[in-house]
């Protein structure tokens, strides 16, 4: 870690050294986090964006590479790369992996809510910027959201022909392309037309001869967009869009973490009296296995887990202008999402623990809003209507022997007689959820605004599921949980209603600052628990009434600074928060099951972030995230112990930075230098905080160099991720009490390549 910062500052110190030219004022992003067009530094809420620009600078591959350069914000995948990704805010996560949640930070695209988990990773392509908001948003968006947002927003359709093409070369045989045309068809209607590509090989060998190497990638999008002017004061966006993801599942490393271990349910396996070792041992797993050669990218893993992710829909957006003070927006929206994941858990080269995901997600919203002003006043009301069905199979083979011949193909579904233990389940949850929104801003004086937000929302979600035995438990009526409501009754149904709100004081002592308070409260819905549900005692036990999951309400006490100074070549965003949560909905995993229950929670922190630009041709940014306390109460442990936990995806200090020079060139165009990357302290991926579930403090670092045509129609750009080849986890699941293993999930090695880009 020391040696390198120490290169980053050497770096740095060079960047400032030639550092000479004429200062600039500085661009801000137009954002609309209030859902109309301000300056970041006039929005009194905790923000970070990116232009479409900055995300081809710093070199965003997909949805969740924005982690990188967000204070505050991180990630987990509980199951593996490109496959639902669960972002944080501020500590606030939900690391479930089942295909029927949602989580407390909501992502947008083009305004349309993305209630499916495995809709959250998707390629970045002629995007025109980026917001993400921290803290409770639902006085002013769609769907209540306890943690935060991020809202990515697509180039519209506009009056001029033009467009543009990106091919990127890589590691790994990748190539990569992105294009998109814009045509003007008449005075009032044009078109944009938007397709993007990633293609490369598995980054991580698999040692089985006859396998592939997992953690490919092989994803196609499109986005079809018609902007109509109807009448001088109507207009209509229509947006048609897909995509497809179709490769093998990021697999994991194996760590065993307990000496001798003993078959599935054996006492020899029980966690020790004092709870306190959880360590790693000599031994080998149960299934007799351990990987020695402590390459965090190679693996025996006998099968060919799919993976392979679909999502289409489009968007209606309608908006009449009223009168010059008054407008009403209408969004409807239909949305799909299809899931097939299926795993190696075990990670050794026989088949041991096989699990396969299959999910369809039906989604429908609706969004009215009718905003308007006066000369001290705006305001903004709306209604929001959302509506989802998801339909999930999960499919679990245990076989204690490890039979190698019984888990080659994919989906994993060979005959019944070669399993110990057949676990399936089928289930149907309906969500229907309706909200009534609205915020009003008032200055009271020139310098003082007053804001306040009300949110009603109610909703009803019902969940059918039967969980069954296709071999080997032997259980009566070959049943594990059935949760039917013929089984359970009202059990079934999740009712619930609330009234959430904002008030927020703003101080604009000049035009250059900002000072800002609020409370806000947030919601994040009732729900169920799905996956593996078993009230019998063999993977886990999960009684009926601990399926249903009580909504969670956090209460956010924040204030804010928004500073320019330095004649416009310096922006200081300072904040800082205190969070009171009450039902926070915790994941636990244990054994092969896992469930989601209530508890409370507090969390205080802050964020930082300076912005300079001392001359025309340098550019720095430096940002950081502290979450301070993340405690969350009453965590039982598997032994029964009760203690206060860390709350997962929560590390104390993040550190992000972009340093780019750019140098014009005698003949016209220019080069430009960029380094960045970010750094965080070390991590819980699980509840119960034990010792193999928590990362290593990290860093990684970017290196960029790119050519400018003196037309600025050609970009060529040489490019290193992960410079110093950092191994680091994005995730750990814990097998150790039943199996004698932990999971670890890595991050991407170095990764190097060219892009070329071509406008006109």
């Amino acid at each position: 870690m020391v040696k390198e910062l120490v290169r980053a500052a050497v770096i740095a110190a060079v960047v400032w050294s030639q550092a000479a030219q004429a200062a600039q004022v500085m661009e801000e992003i137009i954002v609309t986090a209030q859902k109309r067009e301000q300056g970041m530094q006039d929005v009194g809420i905790a923000v970070t964006a990116f232009s479409g620009e900055q995300i081809k600078q710093l070199g965003f591959q997909n949805s969740i590479d924005i982690v990188a350069q967000t204070p505050g914000m991180t990630f987990g995948t509980p199951t593996a790369e490109g496959n639902n990704a669960n972002l944080a805010l501020r500590g606030i996560a939900l690391n479930d992996f089942n295909d029927n949640n949602e989580s407390p930070v909501a992502v947008y695209v083009d305004e349309v809510y993305v209630s499916a988990i495995a809709g959250a990773t998707f390629q970045l392509f002629d995007i025109e910027r980026v917001e993400i908001l921290r803290g409770p948003q639902g006085t002013l968006f769609g769907r209540n959201a306890s943690g935060g947002l991020a809202h990515f927003i697509s180039v519209k359709p506009g009056d001029e022909y033009g467009g543009y093409v990106d091919v990127s070369l890589g590691a790994n045989s990748q190539i990569k392309s992105e294009m998109a045309v814009n045509v003007p068809i008449s005075d009032r209607v044009a078109a944009r037309v938007s397709l993007a590509q990633n293609q490369f090989d598995g980054y991580v060998d698999n040692r089985v001869q006859g396998r592939d190497d997992p953690n490919d990638g092989d994803s196609i999008a499109g986005r079809l967009q018609l902007a109509i002017e109807l009448t001088d004061t109507v207009n209509l966006l229509l947006n048609y869009h897909g995509s497809q993801e179709d490769s093998l599942d990021g697999s994991w490393q194996h760590q065993a973490t307990k000496p001798g271990g003993g078959a599935f349910g054996d006492a020899s396996v029980a966690l020790p009296a004092s709870e306190d070792f959880w360590g790693t041992g000599p031994g080998n797993d149960v299934f007799a296995y351990r990987d020695t050669d402590g390459d965090p990218w190679a693996g025996d893993y006998d099968r060919d887990g799919p993976l392979e992710i679909q999502s289409y829909g489009g968007s209606a957006r309608l908006e009449w202008d009223i009168d010059s003070n008054m407008s009403l927006v209408s969004i409807t929206s239909i949305e799909n999402y299809h899931r097939l994941f299926g795993e190696d858990t075990d990670l050794g080269p026989f088949a041991g623990i096989v699990p396969t995901f299959d999910s369809d997600i039906d989604q429908f919203t609706q969004e009215i809003r009718l905003s308007g002003s006066t000369e001290r006043m705006r305001w903004l009301g709306g209604v929001y209507y959302f509506k989802s069905d998801v339909n999930g199979v999960i499919d679990l083979g245990v076989v204690a022997g490890g039979d190698a011949s019984s888990c080659r193909n994919s989906p994993c579904r060979p005959p019944a007689e070669t399993w110990d233990i057949f676990y399936h389940a089928a289930y149907d949850q309906d969500t229907d959820s309706f909200a009534v929104f609205g915020q009003v801003e008032y200055d009271l004086s020139e310098q003082f605004t007053l804001i306040g937000g009300l949110r009603y929302t109610d909703e009803q979600r019902e969940l059918d599921f039967l969980a069954t035995e296709l071999a080997g438990a032997g259980l009566p009526n070959d049943t594990f949980l059935d949760f039917r409501k013929s089984a359970v009754g009202d059990l079934t149904r999740n009712d619930s209603d609330n009234v959430t709100g904002k008030i927020e004081l703003d101080w604009t002592p000049n035009d250059d600052m900002l000072v800002y308070g609020s409370i806000a409260v947030g919601v994040k819905a009732a729900g169920f628990n799905t996956g593996l549900l078993d009230e019998n005692g063999i993977f886990n036990t999960v009684t009926p009434q601990q399926v249903p999951v009580d909504e969670e309400t956090l209460t956010s006490y924040e204030v804010g600074l928004k500073y320019a100074f330095w004649d416009g070549r310096a922006r200081l965003n300072a904040s800082a928060f205190y969070y009171d949560y009450k039902d926070f909905q915790a994941f636990a995993f244990a054994n092969l099951g896992q469930i989601i229950f209530n508890t409370d929670a507090t969390l205080n922190g802050g964020e930082l972030e300076l912005v300079l630009s001392p001359t025309d041709n340098f550019e720095a940014l430096f940002g950081m995230g502290w979450v301070n306390e993340a405690e969350a109460e009453d965590i039982q442990s598997p032994g029964g112990r009760v203690r206060d936990r860390r709350m997962v995806l929560a590390p104390e200090i993040q550190l992000n930075t972009v340093l780019r020079y750019t140098w014009p060139l005698p003949a016209g165009g220019s080069v430009a230098a960029q380094w960045d990357g970010f750094y965080q302290t070390e991590q819980y991926f699980d509840i119960q905080n034990h010792p193999v579930s928590e990362s290593d403090e990290y860093s990684v670092w970017n290196a960029k160099i790119v050519y400018n045509s003196p037309d600025d129609k050609w970009t060529i750009t040489g490019w290193v991720n992960n410079v110093f080849e950092e191994e680091y986890l994005v995730y750990t699941f814990d097998f150790t009490a039943s199996f004698g293993y932990n999971q670890l999930g890595y991050g991407r090695p170095r990764w190097a390549g060219v892009t070329a880009a071509y406008r006109w």
